[in-house]
């Protein structure tokens, strides 16, 4: 059935896309917060991520040669595989899901119907939160494809940011997708993959380290790990909220006149390694510049290096853990 966009725009909308989960989705899977389905199209696949960073794309107006730009936002994250009912075009789905994510509130970011690169659809699959052993990118074949789409649009909701990202791509011959259930897609099946991230606050339950506490461990290990010091993902810049920390660490430093340490910077696996490497030496040489800048200490006494994620206290296996591994640490020299 082909819906026009101007019946998608009024009442037909709620002919075509329903927020009613059918039988056949697999078990605990359910549709992403805020975003309805297509008419009879079934949940395959299904994740949730509590809290993790997932890459984006928004239009790019400055340069035709690089139409988008990469983004990244950091939340909860809901990702659906849905198949779509024989009969039925990318092309025409991807229509009805530009339309309801407008009905819905959301602004289109991105947008593109034409292309077909089965290296840039692993770079959407690929996010640095994804788990691979049961949706392997080999599992999708999407190696044989023959045409793909993807949007991607941003809203307030509740109060929090939204991001949807919908990948869409039908197959040149019938697949056999090994999900954790198999399911069985004819060419005319379309793959749908709808990703939502809902922002949300980390919550603080670092418990800040006294002055008494670093000098102890700079005395006795030779090191100490910070991790009261806080930026923004991708970012060097110091947040506000870390003055406490850095009030006792500049105390440490005031009475011990002797003292002199290594800032060192170092990241979780996310992401590339030699980006890694750099923003981590920004971090501490941040650190640095305001422990000289705003607390009057002599630059001579403090040296700046990134580790990037070669030095990790944990596997980055979990959030947990990856919190852990995001870190500036002290070194007595």
């Amino acid at each position: 059935m082909r819906i026009a966009r101007a019946q998608l725009a009024v009442a037909g909308l709620a002919i075509a896309f329903s927020f009613a989960a059918l039988a056949a989705d697999i078990p605990g899977s359910k549709d992403p917060p805020f975003l309805k389905r297509y008419e009879g199209s079934e949940i395959v696949g299904y994740q949730s991520v509590p809290y993790e960073a997932y890459n984006y794309w928004v239009q790019n107006p400055e340069d035709a040669n690089k139409p988008w730009l990469p983004k990244q936002a950091e939340g909860q994250i809901t990702r659906a595989f849905y198949r779509i009912p024989s009969g039925h075009s990318v092309l025409e789905i991807y229509r009805n899901y530009e339309q309801a994510l407008k009905a819905a509130g959301f602004t289109i970011g991105a947008n593109n119907a034409q292309f077909n690169s089965a290296d840039w659809a692993s770079t959407f699959y690929h996010q640095p939160w994804q788990v691979h052993n049961d949706y392997a990118w080999s599992n999708l074949g999407l190696s044989g494809t023959q045409r793909m789409a993807y949007m991607c649009a941003t809203a307030t909701k509740n109060g929090q940011s939204v991001i949807a990202a919908v990948y869409f791509a039908s197959y040149n011959e019938a697949k056999d997708i090994k999900f954790p259930a198999p399911a069985h897609f004819n060419a005319d099946n379309v793959l749908v993959v709808a990703d939502v991230v809902q922002s949300k606050a980390v919550v603080n339950k670092m418990v800040l380290l006294k002055a008494a506490d670093i000098a102890d461990a700079l005395a006795t290990k030779g090191t100490v790990s910070i991790y009261g010091i806080y930026f923004d993902t991708d970012k060097s810049e110091i947040k506000p909220d870390s003055k406490p920390t850095l009030d006792e660490v500049a105390s440490v430093l005031k009475i011990d006149r002797a003292l002199k340490l290594e800032v060192s910077g170092h990241t979780d696996n996310t992401g590339d390694k030699a980006h890694n490497m750099k923003l981590s030496e920004a971090r501490a040489r941040a650190v640095v510049s305001a422990l000289v800048g705003q607390y009057g200490i002599d630059g001579k006494r403090l040296s700046a290096k990134g580790y990037g994620d070669t030095m990790p206290v944990a596997p980055n296996t979990t959030d947990d853990n990856k919190a852990k591994n995001r870190r500036v640490e002290l070194k007595k020299v």
